[in-house]
């Protein structure tokens, strides 16, 4: 199944179960919080100071030229979101295949770099991933940038924007090993860009040839931003089974008769399902790190018990049992690190583990 296949299905289960009126308040609010979060994507924030490049950049990714905001353009809508009576941003809705996974927010940095700050913090507390666009990430970039939390920074990309400018003055050498330093204490990835050429050729042809998209240093930064939101989906996606499990609703796709519905393997596929459905309730997303982590650490090694008590052995069987006894390896490692990130990492661990088991009795 696809995740756009089984996202689709996801949102009709949730919105199932919010109709049902079954729900505690807080519950029906995670619910809600979970559908606007698959229907919307993942947030894309474009950040920067005034004159960094921002919307040149937001023109070559997405392959369209940027009209300015208010002018009538039947590529662009904007949507201004107020952050105070001065100050607001413009929202970028355009039909293309990158904008199917994100939604990219393109911020207007006021040009006093105190207000630029208050809009940054705005902004950075609505993003799940910043492009920060910069020709030299000086301290008041890193001190604006240093307010952003640890989860958003593992998550973000420094984008070094005018880079045929730099080279043409001699300094980009020196520049380029200044911030890939800054990039690896501070964010995800760092790219060095180049949009001159390449914005021409858009405005002049409505493309851009391959070759020049990837000279530009473009085709890098959507590629690997392109995988870092389909992580997120997948996170998403995720965080809803582990909803609908823990409230009783069915996550698996309708079963079909088949004739070795029977078979040794199918019937230990199921108790390590049925396993996993009742005690995936367990793992709340409220709970403390250490209480998520030795609940999926008990539940990992019960599995691999499982597994390893049948005596049964075929190609396909094998295979899954030996994926599961390194992934309960893997939950063992994380119950050792006992942070935030490593819960998380855990939860989805065993969220795979129900899907893959509810394809192999499905099918």
């Amino acid at each position: 199944m696809s995740d756009e296949v089984e996202r689709v299905q996801v949102m009709s289960r949730l919105e199932a179960v919010l109709a049902s009126e079954t729900l505690s308040d807080a519950a029906k609010a995670q619910a809600k919080n979970l559908l606007d979060r698959l229907g919307s994507g993942v947030n894309v924030v474009v950040l920067g100071p005034k004159g960094a490049g921002k919307s040149r950049l937001c023109d070559v990714m997405l392959g369209h030229a940027l009209p300015e905001p208010g002018q009538k353009a039947s590529v662009y809508s904007f949507d201004d979101v107020q952050t105070d009576p001065d100050e607001s941003v413009a929202s970028l809705c355009l039909q293309c295949d990158f904008l199917k996974l994100t939604t990219v927010t393109d911020v207007t940095a006021p040009q006093d770099m105190d207000d630029f700050a208050a809009t940054a913090a705005w902004a950075m507390s609505r993003a799940d991933i910043v492009l920060w666009c910069t020709s030299e990430f000086g301290p008041t970039e890193a001190n604006i940038w240093a307010d952003a939390s640890d989860h958003l920074k593992d998550h973000s990309f420094l984008v070094l924007t005018k880079a045929d400018r730099l080279a043409g003055q001699g300094q980009l050498n020196h520049v380029i090993s200044a911030l890939q330093y800054i990039a690896a204490e501070e964010f995800h990835s760092f790219f060095p860009t180049s949009t001159l050429q390449a914005h021409a050729t858009l405005t002049r042809t409505g493309g851009i040839p391959d070759d020049q998209m990837a000279a530009s240093g473009i085709k890098a930064l959507k590629d690997t931003l392109l995988r870092l939101a389909m992580s997120g989906r997948r996170a998403d996606l995720d965080s809803a089974l582990l909803f609908l499990e823990r409230y009783g609703a069915d996550t698996s796709a309708p079963e079909t008769a088949k004739d070795e519905a029977s078979s040794p393997q199918r019937q230990t596929y199921q108790k390590a399902l049925d396993l996993l459905r009742s005690r995936t309730a367990d793992i709340s997303q409220d709970a403390a790190p250490d209480a998520v982590l030795n609940c999926c650490g008990a539940l990992a090694e019960d599995l691999a018990e499982l597994a390893s008590a049948e005596t049964q052995s075929a190609p396909d069987f094998d295979a899954w049992r030996n994926d599961l006894y390194e992934a309960s390896d893997k939950v063992m490692l994380m119950t050792l690190e006992n942070d935030l990130r490593s819960a998380a990492d855990a939860a989805t661990i065993i969220l795979q583990l129900s899907r893959d088991l509810q394809s192999r009795v499905s099918h």
